[in-house]
């Protein structure tokens, strides 16, 4: 059993603050959030839409299990790829969390969102189903200056619990973009990342199932894009999954 001594004295010299509620912190469990508001973000649940991963709010609590496609789902093309799977919605710590891993380099927190991701799909996910996990890349420009992808960050943790995938970075993006959290309007962000990716010519994915990896799904762009280029390369089924997704009722959504 570890011994609580180190623990106690960072706690008396060091104090660390819940970035959301701002108080002390008496864990090292993600080292910037308080349980409590970890666990208050909420989580999707079934009912969820069998596309685009939001839940169905209206049929909440309602003893529904069964997940379908939602209306708005329903009215518009087949997208590129399958579903997209999200573990929670995107608010509160999770989002911030997410912030603090892209924009602040707190890699640390990369495994705390990691495990809701895995959480999510042991429960909701046919984990041996798929050949490679492919993390949305990063243009080469903000590689560098960033130092890491986060969403390979993502992969490489959740690669345990994908029994028959490994880790594969054939996908690349191919002309510098716009960062999407920054653009509003959804034609602007589809503009942003059309044919900005492609897989690298000595890759054929035929007959595979793939999983791409993200840290946020907002408006679909990115990962359409993303789906359009592997499916070229012979993919079968590419499906998403991320740690968050935007939902109507929520604050930021």
């Amino acid at each position: 059993m570890a011994s609580p001594w180190p623990l106690l004295l960072k706690n008396l010299f060091l104090p660390v603050f819940c970035r959301e509620c701002g108080r002390r912190l008496l864990t090292e469990e993600n080292g910037h959030f308080c349980p409590t508001c970890w666990e208050l973000c909420p989580r999707i649940v079934r009912p969820f839409c069998s596309v685009c991963g939001r839940p169905h709010q209206e049929r909440a609590g309602f003893g529904e299990t069964r997940n379908f496609p939602c209306e708005k789902c329903r009215s518009l093309p087949a997208p590129p790829y399958r579903r997209i799977y999200a573990a929670a919605h995107f608010g509160g710590a999770i989002a911030e969390a997410i912030k603090l891993v892209k924009f602040h380099d707190k890699h640390r927190l990369a495994t705390s969102l990691a495990v809701e991701m895995a959480e999510f799909a042991q429960r909701e996910i046919d984990c041996a189903a798929y050949h490679a996990l492919v993390p949305v890349p990063l243009h080469k420009v903000r590689l560098r200056e960033r130092g890491f992808n986060q969403a390979r960050l993502l992969a490489e943790a959740l690669l345990p619990v994908f029994s028959n995938a490994r880790l594969d970075e054939s996908l690349q993006r191919i002309r510098p973009t716009r960062v999407q959290s920054r653009l509003k309007d959804a034609k602007e962000r589809a503009s942003n990342v059309a044919g900005a990716f492609a897989v690298n010519r000595d890759v054929a994915y035929d007959g595979q199932t793939l999983l791409l990896i993200d840290d946020v799904v907002t408006t679909g762009g990115t990962v359409a894009e993303c789906a359009i280029a592997l499916r070229r390369a012979g993919a079968i089924h590419v499906d998403v999954l991320a740690v968050a997704i935007p939902v109507e009722t929520d604050p930021l959504a």
